[in-house]
């Protein structure tokens, strides 16, 4: 994503100051971590700061308390109704429904007759009746609930110093902790931000609130000295009326952008997300009006602070953002009604989307179809063919020609400039092709159902040397390696150009089997933006299950994709719905952040070639991050242990990032699962899968520190009922 052009701050509370929150609102380049002084005690300040400061590198800003009347403590569930008489006192007192505290002492100076007193928004109206030393009689006008630590409006506004004893306090100490971030409450005029300057020192960067009329009256003033505003729309609804806001706010951020003052918004921007998984229509509605307008920064406060959500509303933040930065060099309807989550990474290579449309299915009547000649495709090639159809190889559009091929070969790259390993070619022996040449185009038929699913624009036809290809493809032109023998039996005659889709063959298929644009869809109703994907060909044992809670960790992820393979196996491989059966049980036991999928793909067994494609492969799934062991994907020790590691870091950011592993073993010293690079250090057992084969086959329990007891019982359960878990040969 390019860089935002809107900042996006975040009050820290209770349902934030946590490592694994902090560490992923730092992940999402959150600017300004809020402190807010008015619910956080001055004892807990310095407790407050080290956890943040711990957990990220995110600038932390104070917000004072300001010019501000509050409630003290109160008893819960407090109500109080019309014509009822209220004492308000000075002295701290747990409030009721008879008698509670308003904090500064100093506003009963101000206080007189005739006054109103508002107790929180939309809540209790209160009017004086009469004031004493430390005391207003009051009685009630508006019946309502009273809390803790409410703001409280007073009509006429009180004159109060800009600064309480305890901002004046927390300045100094966020001073010791190198705090240069300081927001005013209730800036009223210049002088008041000269004040906190004074505090803070001369290197403080101050954003002043303007949430008062005379805030607003004297804006131009306050716009001079202080560095940023912030519209707290909230306090600023108490002294003017409801409906004249949202034109108020069009008004200073106009004035804002003129003066090139930074100026931010805050108070509601996604209330109905402190329980709800999503906004309301209105609130998605005000934040692009909000950009529209000119704010240049986002303030969410209870949503971050109190809220069930604070990750999900961040990442709402962010994806208006970023749709409001794309819409500024204009936008198409038909753009408009993609569901692509935008905080999600796109599809690969700078032609992905368009390429995708090219492959769409096609509309040409059936009996021009059938008039096409064809080329029957193993299975291997018709998997490859959905693939392509579905974006999961995007941005390739079809089968390699000479040109791609040997871009992929010699330099990981398609003649783009993109990134690519895997070639993805169409082979046949001379006689297969003979009748086929560039400009015709070929119905490639499924071998299996004998159904036609695509159809071939032929741009290239090339002959290539075998042991050339295998050996830059897979390092070694020796038969013995699985992928080699494959490429070198189907032919040396390759036809290359983009496809179009007719649809899937006829084929029983698993209800696992999710497109890019499914999972996509999934995790944006999930919430989720950072995605950890883990690829399998085997049931879940203990090694797996350390590598996924850890990956999950190190990524700060919000879920993971497991993503076994499910195309064509060889004797003795563990059966599609064994792993799938199994993978469901691990996750109702352990991983409720997991969804489960089948990614509909073969091995080609080469080694780091095939760990970024698997990787680009899962980036198009929408995932952010790709596990990677030491041998992924490769076969006996035709591959070096740091070669994925190494091709990773040649090629550069691929936009998802690989998490490396290494052999996980289980230590009988400290009973549980360890990474290690050394694998006959004392006290290490290896997971062996062929034990676990060999213990199943004969209907013998894995043992507990090599597969969780419930997934081992499973699929004995499942073998004892007749249902074979292995591949039989042929």
């Amino acid at each position: 994503m390019a860089d935002r052009i809107t900042k996006v701050l975040c009050t820290l509370g209770p349902a934030s100051l946590n490592q694994n929150t902090i560490e992923r609102l730092q992940e999402r380049q959150v600017d300004l971590f809020r402190i807010n002084l008015s619910h956080t005690p001055i004892d807990k300040l310095a407790e407050t700061i080290e956890c943040m400061q711990k957990y990220a590198s995110t600038p932390i800003c104070l917000d004072t308390e300001g010019a501000q009347v509050r409630t003290g403590t109160m008893t819960e569930g407090v109500v109080v109704c019309d014509r009822q008489r209220v004492r308000l006192v000075a002295e701290r007192v747990v409030g009721t429904a008879d008698c509670l505290t308003l904090t500064p002492p100093s506003v009963f100076e101000s206080l007189e007759p005739n006054n109103l007193i508002g107790l929180d928004f939309d809540g209790a109206v209160l009017l004086v009746l009469e004031v004493g030393e430390g005391y207003a009689e009051t009685v009630v006008l508006n019946g309502g609930k009273i809390g803790n630590n409410k703001a409280v409006g007073v009509s006429p506004s009180p004159d109060l110093p800009p600064l309480t004893e305890q901002d004046i306090a927390s300045v100094e100490m966020g001073r010791k902790y190198g705090i240069k971030h300081y927001a005013l409450s209730f800036a009223n005029c210049a002088e008041d931000v000269a004040l906190l300057r004074k505090h803070a020192g001369p290197d403080s960067y101050i954003i002043s609130k303007i949430e008062s009329k005379r805030g607003v009256l004297n804006l131009d003033e306050i716009m001079a000295e202080t560095d940023e505003i912030l519209i707290d729309r909230g306090d600023l609804s108490r002294e003017v009326p409801l409906e004249n806001l949202p034109l108020l706010q069009k008004s200073i951020i106009r004035k804002a952008n003129m003066a090139n003052t930074p100026v931010n918004v805050a108070t509601n921007l996604l209330e109905s997300m402190l329980s709800n998984r999503k906004p309301t229509r209105a609130e998605v509605n005000d934040i692009i009006n909000t950009l529209t307008d000119g704010a240049t920064g986002l303030v969410l406060a209870a949503e971050t602070a109190i809220g069930n959500h604070p990750i999900s509303s961040v990442d709402m933040v962010l994806t208006l953002i970023e749709q409001f930065r794309r819409s500024l060099d204009g936008y198409r309807i038909v753009d408009l009604l993609e569901s692509a989550p935008l905080l999600l990474p796109s599809l690969h290579g700078r032609g992905g989307r368009d390429d995708q449309a090219r492959i769409s299915r096609s509309h040409v009547p059936r009996s021009i179809i059938d008039a096409v000649p064809s080329v029957d495709v193993d299975v291997e090639t018709a998997m490859d063919i959905e693939q392509i159809a579905q974006g999961v190889y995007s941005p390739l559009s079809g089968f390699m020609t000479q040109e791609e091929l040997e871009g992929v070969l010699d330099g990981h790259r398609l003649p783009s400039g993109d990134v690519w390993t895997m070639p993805i070619v169409l082979q046949g022996k001379p006689e297969n092709f003979a009748a086929y040449d560039p400009g015709q185009s070929i119905r490639l038929v499924d071998h299996r159902t004998g159904e036609a699913t695509a159809i071939l624009h032929i741009e290239d036809k090339y002959e290539v040397d075998l042991d050339s290809v295998a050996k830059r493809w897979f390092g070694t032109t020796d038969m013995k390696h699985p992928g080699v023998k494959r490429f070198a039996s189907r032919g040396n005659v390759l036809l290359g150009g983009p496809i179009e889709y007719l649809g899937p063959a006829s084929i029983e298929r698993s209800p696992y089997q999710l497109t890019p644009q499914q999972t996509r869809t999934i995790f944006d109703i999930k919430g989720w933006t950072k995605i950890v994907a883990f690829h399998t060909r085997n049931v879940p044992h203990r090694g797996h299950e350390h590598i996924i809670a850890n990956a999950c960790e190190r990524a700060n992820a919000d879920g993971i994709l497991i993503h076994p393979v499910t195309g064509p196996k060889k004797a003795g491989d563990f059966q599609t719905d064994a792993i799938l059966g199994a993978y469901e049980k691990l996750i109702s036991l352990a991983y409720p952040q997991a969804l489960l999928a089948t990614f509909s793909t073969y091995s080609r067994y080469c080694g780091p070639r095939e760990a970024v494609f698997t990787a680009l492969c899962r980036k198009n799934f929408g995932c952010t991050h790709f596990v990677l062991g030491r041998d992924h994907t490769g076969v006996g020790n035709y591959y070096a242990p740091n070669e994925n590691s190494d091709l990773f870091e040649s090629i550069g950011d691929i936009g998802i990032t690989p998490v490396f592993f290494d052999t996980v073993y289980y230590s009988q010293e400290h009973k549980k699962m360890v990474e290690s690079s050394q694998p006959d250090q004392d006290g290490f057992q290896s997971i062996s899968g062929t034990m676990i084969r060999d213990l199943l086959d004969d209907r013998k329990p894995v043992p507990d520190w090599c597969m969780r007891k419930e997934i081992s019982e499973w699929l004995l359960e499942k073998q004892s009922a007749g249902e074979p878990l292995f591949i039989e040969a042929p």
